[in-house]
């Protein structure tokens, strides 16, 4: 099956996949879809310096992480 990383856009959160991952999951697929740093439920870690490229490094560290290949990104 694919492995698909979900990745949500300003102001939201990972939470706005979840019909869709819920959907995909079924289907048998691995799904992530992480909240960046700073948004939904780490709003916490708002902080200056959080920018396109740290989030696109948070994304790269979960794939390293993970040992995630060959993955969908959305």
């Amino acid at each position: 099956m694919t492995t698909f990383l979900l990745v949500h856009g300003s102001f939201v959160g990972g939470w706005i996949w979840q019909p869709t991952a819920k959907r995909l999951r079924a289907a048998g697929h691995t799904v992530y879809a992480p909240s960046s740093e700073g948004c939904a439920e780490r709003k916490s870690g708002l902080r200056t310096g959080i920018s396109v490229t740290s989030a696109a490094q948070e994304l790269a560290d979960l794939m390293f992480y993970e040992d995630l290949k060959d993955v969908v990104l959305v």
